[in-house]
């Protein structure tokens, strides 16, 4: 048992699985990002009741597990978290700690990718730091009758941003059910080539009330917006986005294979958009996060 940034009690790592950074030994990823956790945490117990907190890119659940047991000390249960993240490994980790943390009534995994429509997307290059912290890009324009062309490759107009991969393919399954290993059609044997990419409006009547929308999925921040734009519009309570974007040192660390090298641009312009929001000061730490709230 450990504590996060917050001061609340936390299971880390139950299973002591060998991922980067995640041991109850060195609690590395469930300690990163203070500000940012110190901020949602402010926001959170702020949201209406029954609100939902959509972690889009979820890494290893430090967000949620962090947010969600901190909702459970403050007498916050009634919120809902929705996380998202496309390498079914680190959502098999999230499940088993979120079991650990007896948060299973408050969190829904789900294993795909966040976009702006719901289709497949196809892997065309891999850039692994190590076999647990990684990054994959993706065919913006995937077509599942014919296969990505080596020109496809060389144009970065035709490239989707790296998302956090951990060695295998990611599974498409959108199933937080136990036994998804069975059930998914693409499976971690690293034969699959598709991912499952949705949009958050397709989600609409599960995600309910939005009260927090975190996205931190490597540069297509702006997509996840476009794919969110109808809920959004119709958002008349309060409600927060908090998104990632990068600097140039980012840029420089991560691969270059990403659809807006300065993605701030348009995740600005996109929220112009929503005259029910307004921007707020940056929250900055490890990275720089873009910050929104309603206008009440």
């Amino acid at each position: 048992m450990i504590k996060t940034v917050l001061g609340d009690a936390l299971v880390w790592d139950k299973l002591k699985l060998p991922l980067k950074g995640c041991s109850s030994r060195d609690p590395t990823q469930i300690w990163r990002c203070r500000k940012h956790k110190r901020k949602e945490a402010e926001c959170l117990l702020s949201l209406p009741e029954g609100a939902s907190f959509l972690d889009c890119g979820a890494h290893f659940g430090d967000t949620t597990l962090t947010m969600a047991c901190h909702a459970r000390a403050n007498g916050r249960e009634d919120i809902r978290f929705i996380t998202f993240e496309p390498s079914k490994r680190k959502c098999k980790f999230i499940r088993s700690m979120v079991k650990a943390n007896g948060l299973q009534k408050s969190v829904k995994i789900v294993n795909a990718c966040v976009g702006d429509s719901c289709r497949y997307v196809q892997k065309i290059d891999e850039i692994g730091f190590d076999r647990y912290d990684g990054r994959v890009a993706y065919s913006d324009n995937y077509d599942v009758s014919k296969e990505i062309s080596r020109s496809d490759h060389e144009n970065p107009r035709q490239l989707v941003s790296p998302f956090y991969y951990d060695g295998n393919f990611p599974s498409s399954c959108e199933s937080d059910s136990e036994s998804d290993d069975e059930d998914c059609d693409n499976n971690d044997n690293g034969k699959s080539e598709n991912i499952k990419m949705i949009s958050l409006d397709s989600m609409a009547e599960e995600i309910g009330k939005l009260g927090l929308l975190h996205l931190d999925i490597e540069g297509w921040e702006a997509r996840a917006l476009k794919g969110a734009s109808n809920i959004l519009r119709g958002i008349d309570h309060t409600c927060f986005i908090i998104a990632e974007v990068w600097d140039d040192r980012d840029l420089k660390k991560r691969h270059k294979a990403v659809l807006d090298p300065r993605p701030d641009g348009e995740i600005l312009e996109i929220m112009s958009t929503f005259s029910n929001f307004e921007r707020k000061e940056d929250i900055v730490d490890q990275e720089r996060n873009l910050f929104f709230a309603t206008l009440m």
